[in-house]
């Protein structure tokens, strides 16, 4: 029965965005560092942030706040469901315009293939569907937009953690997909503290897109941490910089959970 319940609160989370759209404004970088799939089953977990990013002299934008729910059904799969409500400010010499709204929702699933181990890294496959009109008037987008990634992550050390992942991404207004990748690296220290850096991109048509980040986390549990997350562009496509405030708050809502 609470699974159930569960499921349902996140099929109307995702309903709840109502839209029609045309109006494309570029979508901007999801403030969030990978991390290893971690969640138990029945593990529910809120994943959210705020942040800034600048794209050039002419275009910021601001998300407050991008929040991913996710579900899980086993110790290997989840579900989860991501909105983000952003403005745009589009300045010119003149006059700056400010665009406020709700993204395409997104809907998706994690499943970890295998596990880590001494001799393997975890592999997971990740897929999220945007639904072009699960969007406000001016940011819907003219086609579904899926997501596909694989992530290895590896254990080296108690502490030390590399992980690369690599996959395909369409942004709902080109048929063509981009290429993208990350490799990340994190580190555990003074008990409660992790720190991230990643290198991450994407290559398409254009110019590629290329940036590095870091993040400083203070974890209090498998499902609640709290971080801050800075990064800039490397190539001249990029973005040239961005920073956010995010987190995780969650629970299990099976009381039979083991501690772990």
């Amino acid at each position: 029965m609470k699974n159930a319940i569960i499921l349902f609160l996140m099929f109307c989370l995702v309903i709840s965005a109502q839209a029609q759209v045309k109006k494309h404004i570029k979508r901007g970088r999801r403030y969030k560092s990978e991390s290893q799939f971690a969640l138990k089953k029945h593990d529910f977990q809120a994943e959210w942030e705020v942040g800034r990013e600048t794209v050039d002299s002419q275009l910021t934008t601001i998300a407050y706040p991008n929040l991913e729910l996710h579900y899980a059904l086993s110790d290997r799969l989840e579900v989860n469901a991501e909105t983000s409500l952003i403005t745009t400010m589009v300045s010119s010499s003149s006059s700056q315009k400010n665009t406020t709204g709700i993204e395409p929702v997104l809907i998706g699933a994690n499943y970890q293939v295998l596990k880590d181990s001494d001799n393997s890294p975890s592999i997971i496959i990740s897929a999220q569907l945007a639904i072009p009109f699960l969007a406000s008037k001016d940011f819907t987008a003219n086609h579904l937009a899926p997501i596909v990634l694989v992530d290895l992550q590896e254990a080296v050390h108690q502490k030390w953690q590399f992980g690369l992942s690599a996959g395909v991404i369409w942004d709902g207004f080109s048929t063509s997909p981009s290429f993208m990748y990350n490799a990340n690296t994190s580190y555990s220290f003074a008990k409660k503290w992790m720190l991230t850096a990643e290198c991450f991109g994407f290559i398409n048509h254009d110019l590629p897109q290329n940036n590095l980040d870091a993040s400083l986390a203070y974890v209090i549990s498998d499902l609640i941490q709290f971080a801050f997350t800075a990064g800039t562009g490397i190539s001249s496509a990029a973005s040239k910089n961005y920073f956010s405030v995010n987190g995780t708050w969650g629970f299990n809502t099976s009381k039979k959970r083991q501690v772990h």
